[in-house]
């Protein structure tokens, strides 16, 4: 099986201080990885120059093959790469829908088609096994379910490479397991998953 993804030589500092320094990295298609290291080390600077919030100083990225430059995170998005950040940010005052589909929301002519967004949302929960009402205000859920949202978002972008930054930092033992059978239900479906801990235990349980 061929690399979905090859990163090479990636280079970053700022303010002269060098964060990253000739970084090579490698993902296969279906294939979950684990960047670990103390806070510091550069993981989240590395997958935040391959989502494009960071434009490396050197080095390539390639996608299937091609020299990406990922300029942006739309970039990155149309590029097949998802990222769930650790400090999750929905959008307090709106419902489950409005922040999977946020900015692309569904329309029927000129009218936004809320019950395409509602059924589209309840399909991609229900294949995720998240169960939630997808009328709920943000404000008003876990931070398992926050995260379950960042996860469908994802999925609804058809992302075929998802990074995970830290994601179960503020999760019971319970939430960990559910999530690990998500990773792994997306790894089956050829999904690759870039996954950042300093959990030793989660590593070798996963990756």
């Amino acid at each position: 099986m061929g690399n979905i993804l090859s990163i090479d030589g990636i280079c970053k500092s700022f303010s002269g201080i060098q964060v990253l320094k000739d970084v090579s990295l490698e993902l296969e298609a279906g294939q979950i990885i684990c960047l670990a290291g103390e806070n510091g080390a550069g993981k989240s600077t590395l997958m935040k120059c391959l989502f494009g919030l960071y434009h490396p100083d050197s080095g390539t990225i390639e996608i299937d093959g091609q020299v990406m430059d990922i300029k942006n995170p739309n970039d990155a998005l149309k590029s097949g790469i998802s990222m769930i950040h650790q400090e999750l940010n929905p959008v307090p005052y709106r419902n489950v829908v409005d922040n999977i589909w946020a900015g692309r929301f569904q329309t029927k002519g000129i009218v936004v088609d809320e019950n395409q967004m509602m059924e589209k949302t309840r399909n991609l929960l229900r294949d995720l096994d998240f169960d939630m009402d997808v009328t709920t205000f943000a404000k008003n859920l876990s931070v398992s379910q926050m995260q379950a949202i960042e996860i469908a978002k994802a999925v609804s972008y058809n992302a075929k490479i998802i990074i995970m930054d830290e994601p179960t930092s503020s999760l019971t033992v319970a939430e960990t397991q559910h999530l690990f059978k998500i990773i792994g239900k997306l790894r089956k479906e050829g999904r690759s998953i870039i996954y950042i801990s300093h959990k030793l235990e989660e590593i070798f349980e996963i990756a």
